[in-house]
């Protein structure tokens, strides 16, 4: 009787972890879509969120260069300063 219950035990793991591995159709209703594929951000989004992060607001112009450098207009309590974004992600105010 123990044996049959112990085979029994193992026959119903088996089958969830082999039902835990398979793949919906794509075309499935039920099936979900990988969340970094709906959540990616844009180079763009990346910079503007690291210059904020800096203490900086109300961050407007950003665009990159021809050699890779990002520059931007951006608040720092009362004033407007230039801003620069190297190729290495160190941030520079004024230039």
């Amino acid at each position: 009787m123990k044996g049959i219950l112990t085979y029994i035990a193992f026959a119903a793991l088996a089958g969830t972890a082999l039902a835990q591995t398979e793949q919906r159709p794509a075309n499935d209703p039920h099936a979900v879509s990988p969340i970094d594929s709906q959540a990616q951000k844009t180079d763009t989004d990346i910079i503007r969120s690291k210059i904020e992060r800096m203490g900086y607001t109300d961050v407007v112009d950003l665009s990159r260069d021809s050699t890779g450098v990002w520059h931007a207009k951006a608040r720092r309590e009362t004033e407007t300063l230039d801003v620069t974004v190297d190729k290495g992600g160190r941030i520079k105010p004024g230039l």
